[in-house]
């Protein structure tokens, strides 16, 4: 009788590959935010959150789920179609891969040093070194696609975990102010649903999803119809874990008061650690970042290595794709990342829409694929007309295609891709309606 005990795997061991994908979405971007939402916010704090909660966890937990059904991010962009698989799936990884992300993760650790030895320009010889060096470590983290999980859960999970319950303790035991009133006008759900938003989680959920995968079949020899079961359950932890952190890291913001108005992100997270805990604090806080942003680097370029390698049906080695997208984010992040951002940030814009309308259709309602296809195709027309304004914008002419944008619902707040979603799903549905009956006819 065949031994299945490979198969599964232990309660502890699934903690870690959950506790890894906390630490791949923590990144630079999470670590840092919630802290001002939760300052911004003041005494709404908690319907703040409550938003963030929706955009920035459910959403992209959700990712985790219609992954672990569909079986990667390539087959879940090919259920729409093949050339949209090419286009969309290409877009996404090359835009949180080596155009964007991944350089921005390094540029964030350099200034990190930066700020532990007390430089406050950045020498360009030095800067190159840190990067290469940078780059080779993130290699040592992703050559093996079965052992990044691991990797992480071993040596840069703790100190995440760590700096996190460090602050959050801190805080609750001796807050820095009491509450305040919010310093926006908007509601206060709203405010938390946009910048949840802007987190960019679901995307990148659809590419760390990959190395989920790699490590469960590779490393842990699960059988591939326990994967998807598996793959579910180590995002929901994941994104408990992070809604979690999301959640202490805002009341840490709001218990600042009216204290450090004058910063916010990175500045903010620091100063709060520094009056918490002192100097010493501050150096934690710089190496803390250092780690996130390596963790966040690494599964993104684990998560573009592993597209590319599926999408070229083995062609080209996972190996050889890790080493480009490293080298190509190593090039981008010291010739001029700050032009790279604002070329490539509008890309972002075209690939969250149909990843969101993707995600929902396999989740809700997995049969009606017309109605996938025809609602992801308008989201990602709505995002390429959001694209060519942010690219219009640029130049300096983006006025009247803003005002356009502002004639859909939703439009002026982001949304409009709602309205281009539902007609393109009722057309789909419709369209393999007719299509199958004439089929049937015939």
């Amino acid at each position: 009788m065949k031994n299945n005990s490979s198969n599964v795997i232990t309660p502890l061991a699934i903690l870690a590959i959950g506790g890894s994908v906390f630490a791949m979405h923590f990144g630079a971007s999470c670590m840092l935010w919630p802290v001002t939402w939760g300052q911004q916010s003041g005494n709404a704090v908690l319907t703040a959150y409550l938003g963030v909660f929706i955009s920035g966890i459910l959403f992209p937990a959700m990712g985790y789920l219609a992954v672990a059904r569909e079986g990667s991010l390539f087959k879940l962009a090919y259920s729409v179609g093949p050339r949209f698989a090419q286009i969309f799936g290409g877009l996404t990884v090359l835009v949180l891969g080596p155009l964007f992300v991944i350089p921005r993760m390094s540029a964030a650790s350099w200034d990190a040093i930066c700020q532990l030895v007390g430089i406050d320009y950045s020498p360009f010889i030095p800067m190159v070194l840190f990067t290469i060096v940078y780059y080779l470590v993130a290699y040592w983290f992703l050559f093996k696609k079965e052992e990044i999980i691991d990797k992480i859960a071993k040596f840069l999970l703790p100190v995440l975990v760590l700096t996190v319950v460090a602050v959050v303790v801190k805080s609750m035991l001796q807050p820095l102010s009491s509450w305040v009133e919010p310093a926006f006008s908007e509601s206060p759900f709203y405010y938390g649903f946009i910048n949840g938003y802007q987190t960019m989680d679901l995307p990148a959920a659809l590419m760390f999803a990959g190395i989920v995968i790699a490590t469960l079949t590779q490393g842990k020899k699960v059988a591939t119809s326990q994967v998807g079961k598996y793959l579910a359950m180590a995002g929901i932890i994941g994104f408990i874990i992070l809604g979690t952190s999301h959640f202490f890291q805002m009341i840490v913001g709001a218990n600042t008061g009216d204290l450090f108005k004058d910063v916010s992100y990175a500045r903010l997270y620091a100063t709060v650690i520094i009056n918490s805990w002192g100097q010493i604090g501050g150096t934690i806080f710089n190496i803390a970042l250092v780690f996130a942003a390596l963790t966040t680097a690494v599964g993104l370029g684990g998560g573009t290595a592993s597209y590319f390698e599926e999408a070229s049906q083995g062609k080209i080695g996972y190996r050889n794709c890790a080493i480009v997208t490293l080298a190509a984010s190593c090039l981008v992040s010291m010739i001029g990342l700050t032009q790279i951002i604002t070329l490539t940030a509008p890309i972002l814009n075209i690939v969250y829409p149909p990843a969101i309308v993707l995600v929902l259709f396999v989740l809700l309602a997995p049969k009606l694929r017309g109605a996938r296809t025809g609602g992801t195709i308008g989201a990602f027309v709505w995002g390429l007309f959001d694209g060519l304004i942010g690219y219009a914008n640029l130049m300096g002419a983006g006025s009247t295609l803003e005002h356009v944008k502002a004639l859909f619902p939703l439009g002026g707040a982001g949304f409009g891709w709602v309205t281009l979603a539902i007609a393109g799903a009722l057309i789909g549905h419709f369209y393999y309606k007719n299509r199958n009956k004439t089929e049937s006819a015939d």
